[in-house]
């Protein structure tokens, strides 16, 4: 643990002790920055979760999945109410999500290649790493779906969705190939 300071700067700078301590997070995994309170719950057919299947991943790096259920704050931290990183695998892999609260959510997805926990994104907010939406709604550069075409009920016994990883980069150079072969 460390203490947490609070530096007050008018004329002079001074720094003064708050009394609150910062607790510092174990990490759970030897090489990614992935921390206790981040991890995956153990997936369990007889749990309320949300069973989500990745699909489409290259490896390497690690995969971030953040559920929301709020539809005015999709997409916003505001609105997330969990999130889970764990490394990324070639393929397929599940990831589970204990949520007690049965409704609506949609689930967001990125695969953080670098492993430097933040999603890289042009000027435009549009992802440049690989990144999903649950019910694998059609994205298009300029425009995010709303929470609606991303929602799913999350029921009791859980809900398994499946998501696929899109590369907006590489959607766009596959059209750009599909029209030239008409």
């Amino acid at each position: 643990m460390r203490n947490i300071l609070l530096t007050v700067c008018a004329a002079i700078c001074i720094t003064i002790p708050i009394g609150v301590q910062a607790q510092e997070l174990a990490r759970i995994h030897p090489t990614l920055e992935i921390y206790e309170g981040e991890a995956s719950d153990v997936c369990d057919i007889e749990k309320t979760q949300v069973r989500v299947t990745v699909t489409e991943s290259s490896g390497g790096g690690m995969l971030t999945l953040e559920l929301y259920n709020d539809p005015k704050n999709f997409l916003d931290k505001k609105g997330r109410v969990r999130r889970v990183r764990v490394p990324s695998v070639v393929g397929t892999q599940t990831i589970c999500l204990n949520q007690g609260a049965l409704g609506s959510y949609a689930v967001a997805a990125y695969h953080d290649v670098d492993g430097n926990r933040k999603l890289k994104k042009k000027w435009n907010k549009a992802p440049r790493e690989p990144f999903a939406l649950s019910n694998n709604p059609y994205v298009k550069e300029l425009r995010f779906p709303k929470f609606s075409e991303s929602a799913f009920d999350l029921v009791a016994g859980g809900t398994n969705i499946t998501i696929e990883l899109i590369d907006l980069k590489k959607q766009k150079e596959a059209r750009k190939a599909a029209k030239r072969n008409k």
